[in-house]
C-alpha cells in the first residue's frame, strides 16, 4: 500500500518537474517515471526473494516458490531469524521503494532538469509537492 501512496507522489513530483522545466510531453515523463518506478521495484522484490531462498534451510512442504509476498516467506531458520531477521525484513521491504525511488530521482536529475548529482538535486521539489498538496485542500 505504502509504495501504492508513494508511486502517486512520485507521479506528482515528476509531472510538476517536467512543467516547470518545460521540458514538452509532460505526460510522457509521467508516465515512464511511474514505469520506471514499478519496474525497478518489481526487480528488487525479485532480487530479495533470492536472496531468502538463497539462505533459507530447509523450508518444509507448505512452501510455494511462487508467492511474490517477501513476508509470506518467513520460514523456521535460515537469513530471517531473531534480531537480525526483523533487521533484514524491513530492508528487504524498504529497499526495493527507495531504488525505484532513487532510479526516477536519478532519470529526473540528469535528462529532465540537466544537473549534476548531488543530494540537492536528488531530492529537489519533493516539499514543493507537499506544499501544493496541502495548498490544493484550501478554499477561497
Amino acid at each position: 500500500m505504502f509504495g501504492g501512496v508513494l508511486a502517486i507522489l512520485i507521479a506528482i513530483w515528476v509531472f510538476r518537474t517536467a512543467q516547470k522545466a518545460k521540458t514538452g510531453n509532460t505526460i510522457l515523463w509521467t508516465a515512464g517515471a511511474a514505469l520506471l518506478f514499478f519496474v525497478v521495484q518489481i526487480l528488487f522484490y525479485n532480487l530479495n526473494i533470492l536472496i531468502i531462498d538463497g539462505f533459507s534451510a530447509d523450508v518444509g512442504g507448505d512452501y510455494d516458490r511462487d508467492l511474490t509476498d517477501i513476508g509470506a516467506r518467513k520460514n523456521s531458520g535460515g537469513i530471517q531469524e531473531g534480531f537480525f531477521g526483523s533487521v533484514f525484513g524491513v530492508l528487504f521491504e524498504l529497499l526495493p521503494l527507495f531504488m525505484a525511488w532513487l532510479s526516477v530521482a536519478f532519470i529526473r536529475t540528469k535528462y529532465m532538469l540537466k544537473e549534476g548529482l548531488n543530494v540537492q538535486n536528488l531530492t529537489s521539489g519533493i516539499t514543493d509537492v507537499f506544499i501544493g498538496i496541502k495548498n490544493s485542500f484550501k478554499t477561497g
